[in-house]
């Protein structure tokens, strides 16, 4: 299987784009970068913005975001838009998520601030990103900011790698279903309501009627990439895959993982340490089964 592709802000792949003429670089976006193919973006220099180059700024006119380029007042909006729709439409069928620039009045997600009347009102999503984000609600869409967050970066790369994965499982039956059973903790973790919903459309196959069943399918799981990771699910998974090993251990080593989980349901410890640790035991007691499982090694390792 080849690598995922993603759009990344090209300031975050080492080009000196930005508006000063310097690159962005992040040391974690440089970590991880080598798991993907990669798409660069800069919507700036794609609408013929020159290197260096005067600042712009989100604005709020009503209810419309528009692109103002401060020192000499010229509306770039339309430019952006138009820019923004033909990428996306080249793009959108070998795309599995996006890193973007955080804050940038393009790139931003959701934390690009925007002004009225001069002044700052607020935080959103700069012109590129909205687009995106409406075009492609299914995207996994992130910034170098929120990845710096180690549960932020598990869930990022755990949903594009699970969305490529479902990419290259759907074109038969026995793969789709292996997809599904092997990723059913992670869809639990997301929405137990759609990992039975999509239980119950493989359910209804009839030898038949597949490719009417892979777009139902499609469907309802590209609604799971919608929605985010909450914590009473995950919660909820960690414990039911605790169940397939609590038996194994000793009454000792069982209260003190019940007492980790806790811990990280009240924000006192790191979700990564509680999927480590369920790792170590799969392999220590050789339960296939979970070791099966895409959520406890849902993406390459990252040294």
């Amino acid at each position: 299987m080849t690598k995922p592709t993603i759009v990344i802000s090209a300031c975050l792949n080492n080009h000196a784009f930005r508006y000063n003429g310097t690159s962005a670089n992040d040391e974690i976006v440089n970590k991880i970068k080598f798991l993907f193919k990669l798409i660069d973006v800069c919507p700036e220099v794609s609408i013929g913005l020159g290197i260096p180059r005067k600042p712009i700024k989100l604005n709020k006119f009503d209810d419309k975001f528009k692109v103002i380029q401060e020192e000499t007042n010229i509306d770039l909006t339309e430019k952006f838009e138009k820019f923004s729709y033909e990428f996306i439409n080249n793009n959108k069928n070998k795309i599995y998520g996006a890193i973007l620039k955080a804050k940038s009045p393009s790139c931003g997600v959701a934390n690009c601030k925007y002004y009225v009347d001069g002044k700052i009102q607020g935080r959103t999503y700069g012109i590129f990103a909205r687009i995106l984000k409406a075009t492609l609600p299914y995207i996994p869409l992130t910034d170098e900011v929120h990845l710096r967050n180690k549960q932020l970066l598990w869930e990022f790369l755990t949903k594009v790698f699970m969305f490529f994965r479902f990419e290259n499982s759907k074109y038969d039956i026995n793969s789709l279903i292996e997809f599904h059973s092997r990723h059913k903790y992670i869809l639990m973790g997301i929405s137990q309501k759609h990992l039975k919903i999509l239980g119950q459309i493989l359910a209804k196959h009839n030898g038949k009627n597949f490719l009417e069943l892979r777009k139902v399918y499609e469907e309802k799981f590209k609604e799971v990439l919608k929605l985010n990771f909450k914590k009473s699910n995950l919660v909820n998974t960690i414990t039911h895959i605790f169940g397939h090993i609590s038996k194994s251990l000793n009454s000792k080593e069982k209260n003190n993982f019940i007492k980790m989980i806790e811990k990280y349901r009240n924000g006192n410890l790191d979700f990564n340490l509680l999927i480590e640790i369920l790792r170590v035991y799969a392999l220590r007691f050789n339960n296939e089964y979970l070791l099966s499982q895409f959520f406890l090694n849902p993406y390459p390792e990252i040294e």
